[in-house]
């Protein structure tokens, strides 16, 4: 099965995205496209995601200036890799269920473009008997493969490779 994960770090938990990564990966594990996009630090202005997430970030070069730029790239990439693949989130109501739902408002992706099913991973871990709020102790746990990431949770590329991880060896 070809995976298309993604993540987005937000001005608290209910703002909007200033960080998005996303990753895709063939039927055989492997990384074939990837997207990482950034808003300056001064758009972050909640104190728990400037304390928490933004130092996991700074491996992430800025590449916009405003959210509606950064989620019509990201619009594009989702549209282009999208097809044939299990797009998957971990916990991704409420934030990524957001971006999407942003793009569609944004008339960057139709009625019909949403992924069907979105494929959460934390209700495979928790079928899984595994507490469904941490992919980081599956992966521990498990010894899974995720890559080599610049900053850990909450950095949006890591977090799409752990969930994307995670869900391939529950899936399987």
């Amino acid at each position: 099965m070809k995976i298309f994960s993604f993540d987005a770090e937000t001005n608290g938990l209910w703002g909007q995205a200033w960080a998005i990564g996303a990753l895709v990966y063939d039927e055989n594990g492997v990384e074939i496209a990837r997207f990482e996009a950034r808003l300056p630090e001064s758009v972050v202005t909640d104190q728990w995601s400037r304390e928490n997430t933004l130092p996991q970030v700074q491996g992430i070069t800025v590449t916009h200036e405003d959210y509606s730029s950064m989620l019509r790239d990201f619009a594009t990439f989702y549209m282009a890799n999208k097809g044939e693949a299990d797009v998957v989130v971990h916990m991704g109501y409420i934030v990524e269920a957001k971006l999407l739902r942003d793009m569609h408002e944004l008339d960057l992706i139709g009625d019909w473009d949403g992924p069907f099913p979105l494929y959460d991973v934390s209700g495979n871990l928790q079928a899984a008997g595994a507490d469904p709020t941490s992919v980081d102790k599956f992966v521990a746990k498990h010894g899974l493969s995720v890559g080599e990431f610049e900053g850990g949770t909450h950095n949006p590329l890591y977090d799409s490779a752990v969930a994307a991880a995670v869900y391939r060896h529950l899936v399987k």
